[in-house]
């Protein structure tokens, strides 16, 4: 047998600035990559399509990134991009960007139907959709790179990392009306923020940050699971009060019961391209996608072999939406969309 070739890896730091009003934050994100030829020898997945440009009104593709995508069903989807507006996807069709009036880049989108989304911007406000129009902006916390998850549509959950490292992060919920938010204790720590928020109900919400740090929303208060986490976390979504699945920068996985992470695993043939979104449709199929364009599907336990979605080299954002175990739509910034 032949000597097996190992790859150098690269580490890179990307800054990514995200618009917050009229001032930018700076957004840093490490990975890792390997050898170039090792991603190209990866051929596209059948069953995702090919890649569309749905931005086809920005100049650049700096200025067409979509930071977040939720599908309430299979026929419909809503993407937030880097200008602040809104693009509705149906029966195979995308709108023309539409502004929402948050004030600056959508960061995350949540839609528990096709006529209510929740999306929040990186100046810290967040606007709702009621099937017509958006409402006005209601501020939520600081300037921040936010999530939101909406179980449904009188509820939802939100966590904002800031752009000063170590400071604190924000932490809140809305009842449909209003929302309620407060800070965390800032450490100083590099990884400590929160990147992430996935609800099942309205009294099951897990929040999680890099440092392994994970709380828990009861429908009174959020408090702090015991021990430590998986360290990387950077998205998880959690189809059930007993299932969540999230995954780590470093290209790891690991699974929550409600009460305690399992130990984190690799996702095979994924460690090199940066995880960074995953979203289950049950408790028995997820898909994650990365940086580079690669995504793969777990199902009951198992990854299948990780297929390029996005060619083209590592986007700066990427975020994958399931409506059903055979339906997801994944969008990356440079304002590409393709569906699986």
């Amino acid at each position: 047998m032949g000597a097996i070739r190992l790859c150098p890896s690269t580490t890179h730091r990307r800054t990514r600035r995200i618009r917050a009003g009229s001032f930018a934050i700076a957004v840093a994100t490490i990975f890792v990559t390997g050898c170039s030829g090792a991603a190209s020898s990866v051929k596209v997945g059948a069953t995702w399509s090919a890649p569309l440009r749905v931005e086809s009104n920005s100049l650049s593709s700096d200025d067409s990134s979509l930071y977040g995508v939720s599908c309430p069903t299979v026929t419909s989807c809503i993407a937030v991009d880097e200008n602040g507006s809104a693009l509705f996807w149906h029966s195979g069709r995308w709108s023309r960007p539409q502004p929402v009036g948050a004030g600056g880049t959508l960061t995350s989108v949540s839609c528990p139907s096709t006529t209510y989304c929740v999306a929040l911007s990186a100046g810290g406000s967040a606007v709702t959709y009621g099937g017509q129009s958006w409402s006005l902006p209601a501020s939520v916390g600081p300037e921040g790179s936010y999530k939101v998850s909406c179980p449904t549509v009188a509820f939802c959950a939100t966590v904002g990392a800031s752009g000063t490292v170590g400071a604190a992060s924000t932490l809140g919920t809305f009842n449909g009306h209003s929302w309620s938010t407060q800070q965390t204790l800032g450490t100083g720590a590099l990884d400590d923020r929160l990147m992430d928020v996935s609800c099942a109900t309205r009294r099951f919400c897990v929040a999680v940050n890099l440092n392994g740090l994970t709380l828990i929303f009861d429908g009174q208060r959020w408090s702090t699971v015991p021990g430590t986490g998986p360290r990387g976390m950077i998205s998880l979504s959690c189809p059930s009060t007993s299932f969540c699945l999230a995954v780590a920068d470093s290209g790891a996985y690991a699974t929550f019961d409600g009460r305690r992470w399992s130990a984190p695993s690799a996702i095979p043939g994924f460690g090199a391209v940066f995880a960074y979104s995953v979203s289950c449709s049950s408790t028995t199929r997820c898909t994650a996608i990365g940086l580079s364009g690669m995504a793969a599907n777990w199902q009951q336990g198992r990854w299948s072999e990780p297929v390029r979605v996005f060619p083209g080299g590592y986007s700066a954002t990427v975020a994958v939406s399931c409506a059903s175990p055979d339906t997801c739509m994944a969008v990356n910034s440079k304002g590409n969309a393709a569906i699986y």
